[in-house]
């Protein structure tokens, strides 16, 4: 059966400045920053805070995965969907996604093997955003690798499935763990540097004499730059693998 990364693809068009196709999740990023931001503030308007956050990166991710398609010489609809057909289509990843998070945790709390076994429920938040620890980072990636096949199943005209997911990943194993490590090791390498721009933020936020609306934007850029780059590396190589799957095979 063909597959949406095996399918003869046309160039892309030339309709714009070439690095500009990497901006177009920044906006799903924006948003997902801010209603994150939002959410730590706590109170009645964290709930659907963290929702629309999370729709949101799940949107930017479907961004990124379907460049990522199409400049492998895959093939894909995932640019074409409106924006009622993605948010149907979030819903029906996303709950999957959020059960497998809330059995790791509770399994992980359970073996008292985990000292923070809380972090497994931002699996899906670490794809994008800095995670804690090492296992958390692994996690991410993990997750992300699911995601990326669950995504790349509404390619397949199937109602993606977790489950399915699995079973290609099993499937596809010698690629696809390499790469969860290889996108893992990138985000603890990753870690440093961020956090060495995160205290430069916070130093500049409490003791240079700039405008609050100059700090909020470098602190927003901070943001912004590290989550397209975590996102975009994390996709890049995934897809990678995922199509490496397939020509061996």
């Amino acid at each position: 059966m063909a597959t949406p990364l095996a399918l003869p693809q046309p160039a892309l068009p030339s309709v714009s400045y070439g690095p500009f196709r990497l901006l177009q999740a920044i906006p799903w990023l924006m948003l997902a920053a801010t209603m994150r931001l939002v959410a730590f503030g706590g109170g009645l308007i964290a709930v659907p805070a963290i929702v629309i956050a999370n729709v949101s990166l799940l949107l930017a991710f479907v961004i990124v995965t379907w460049r990522m398609v199409l400049i492998s010489n895959g093939q894909s609809g995932l640019g074409q969907m409106g924006l009622s057909q993605q948010i149907k289509m979030s819903r029906t990843v996303l709950l999957p996604i959020f059960g497998l998070m809330i059995v790791a945790t509770i399994v992980a709390a359970s073996s008292g093997l985990v000292a923070e076994p809380h972090e497994l429920m931002l699996g899906f938040d670490g794809i994008a955003f800095d995670q804690r620890s090492p296992l958390g980072r692994v996690w991410s990636a993990l997750v992300a690798a699911l995601l990326l096949l669950m995504v790349l199943q509404v390619d397949e005209a199937s109602k993606p499935g977790l489950f399915k997911a699995m079973r290609q990943f099993a499937d596809r194993a010698s690629w696809l763990v390499p790469g969860v490590l290889l996108v893992a090791a990138i985000s603890i390498l990753l870690h440093p540097v961020q956090g060495w721009f995160r205290m430069l933020i916070r130093d500049m936020w409490f003791h240079a004499d700039l405008p609050r609306s100059v700090k909020g934007l470098l602190f927003f850029a901070f943001v912004f730059s590290f989550a397209t780059v975590r996102l975009w590396l994390t996709v890049a190589i995934l897809v990678f693998a995922l199509r490496q799957s397939y020509r061996t095979r």
